[in-house]
């Protein structure tokens, strides 16, 4: 098995489980893959999320694993409706009324266009199978920037240039896909959005839940951490772990499926094996040797399939001067919003705290072109500027993380681009010979650690009923 996030360690423990051998292979040395707690770069116990951050609601998976190492939510769930607090704009601070004032019905504008984009997933039944939507064609030709452009120009819906989007609306819902998608509207499939909502609509009903989000107190590396050395102790000898390895080429044929493992020598170890599961990112795939010529759809998707850059930059300030909420930007930072907030100590002194910015799409990939230094002096000069902050407030501690400039991965997660979901969606989710693939961009919940574990544990189960 390759790659030890959160979708090999779930496939792993399901296989160990079910009384089989596995070797898990993982070229960085830390289990947890785009799960990335950052603990060592803040003062007062301070820490924040390189990577997966947020765990909604509807991820049962993931909370049943919260449950099992006695991991709880930090601060009130939190609908994901509210994060509009303010907007950074022409080099103004603005929200509440004032917002209002800005831009003619701005939001309401953004209401009739989540609204679009949305309603789609009322005709979808079974998210697992977007292919099958009724209008799967024709909502896969469209992307998000379609939409926008015609909700600026009043062609949606028959209301002429009522609640039309505007230059602040436009920048807004471009936010929300870099945000959401980690892409440039452009570049998401309006498929793949009625998939997502019809996901979150399925399993809301199911569950009998609203969909809130909530952070992780002590950080979301932590479950994979202890999934690690839970599989790590035990006594059958069934699990095997080893860092450092990268997965050089692949063949099968009828009967096993064989490995060649680079651990930074010269020599390529070979592993025989019964099946493989290849639970990582698409992207270091692309670089795979396949003696046994992989099938010519399932090459196009897994050399093809969209990947979103997410570039998050965190800096710790030693008071937290800033107005309070989850902002949106005109400037390089995008989003910016404290991921502190319920991180507070009582010894009754100032306050640090950390702010993030959030940046996806074509800025996150412009960001992620610069050295680390050079991404924090620019996003720590943008907080400032944003928020007002003058050079008395010092800066602590920081990390920028670079998804797509880290070859393990390649970006930050999957994104069905225009045309995707029809072609790459199924195939990409159908085991080629002895060969299986795990991670976000094959589950059901695409882009979540909720979707990690629903991959790891799909890939198993298959195993395990072939052997039967």
């Amino acid at each position: 098995m390759v790659g030890a996030g959160l979708a090999g360690l779930s496939a792993a423990e399901s296989l160990v489980n079910a009384g089989v051998d596995v070797i898990l292979i993982d070229a960085g040395h830390r289990p947890g893959g785009r799960t990335r707690t950052v603990r060592d770069r803040f003062v007062n116990g301070q820490i924040a999320e390189s990577g997966a951050e947020w765990v909604d609601s509807i991820h049962w998976r993931y909370r049943e694993l919260m449950a099992r190492y006695g991991v709880s939510n930090e601060g009130q769930p939190t609908p994901w409706t509210t994060i509009r607090r303010w907007l950074f704009w022409d080099g103004r601070l603005v929200s509440g009324h004032d917002l209002d004032a800005l831009e003619p019905d701005l939001f309401a504008a953004i209401e009739r266009y989540e609204e679009a984009t949305d309603a789609p997933a009322a005709r979808l039944t079974d998210p697992s199978r977007p292919d099958q939507h009724p209008d799967a064609v024709y909502l896969d030709s469209r992307s998000l920037a379609d939409v926008i452009e015609e909700m600026a120009s009043g062609h949606v819906g028959g209301h002429g240039h009522a609640h039309c989007l505007g230059p602040a609306g436009r920048l807004l819902a471009a936010r929300n896909s870099q945000g959401e998608f980690a892409a440039e509207p452009r570049q998401v499939s309006c498929l793949f959005v009625a998939q997502q909502r019809a996901n979150e609509r399925v399993e809301a009903h199911r569950q009998g839940v609203e969909v809130t989000a909530n952070r992780v107190v002590g950080g979301t590396s932590q479950i994979a951490e202890a999934l690690t050395r839970e599989l790590m102790s035990r006594s059958d000898g069934r699990f095997r772990i080893m860092f450092g390895h990268r997965l050089a080429w692949l063949d099968q044929d009828a009967d096993r499926v064989r490995a060649g493992v680079l651990s930074g020598k010269a020599d390529v170890e070979t592993f025989t094996a019964d099946h493989v599961i290849l639970a990582c990112s698409l992207v270091p795939l692309r670089s795979l040797v396949y003696r046994t010529p992989m099938p010519s759809l399932l090459a196009e998707a897994v050399n093809g399939l969209g990947y979103g850059s997410i570039t998050k930059t965190a800096v710790q300030f030693d008071r937290r001067d800033w107005k309070s909420g989850y902002g949106t930007t005109d400037s390089v930072s995008q989003r910016i919003y404290e991921s502190t907030v319920d991180q507070i100590a009582s010894d009754g002194g100032p306050e640090p705290g950390i702010l993030m910015a959030y940046c996806g799409g074509d800025g996150g990939a412009r960001l992620a072109a610069s050295s680390e230094d050079e991404r924090i002096s620019s996003i720590a000069d943008d907080m400032r500027r944003v928020h007002g902050m003058n050079a008395e407030v010092k800066v602590l501690g920081a990390f920028s993380r670079a998804w797509s400039a880290h070859a393990n991965y390649g970006g930050a997660y999957a994104v069905y681009e225009p045309g995707q979901v029809t072609k790459y969606w199924q195939v990409l989710r159908e085991s080629w010979g002895r060969v299986h693939l795990a991670g976000e961009h094959v589950a059901t919940c695409t882009g979540y650690m909720e979707g990690a574990i629903e991959s790891g544990r799909t890939a198993a189960e298959r195993i395990v009923s072939l052997a039967s």
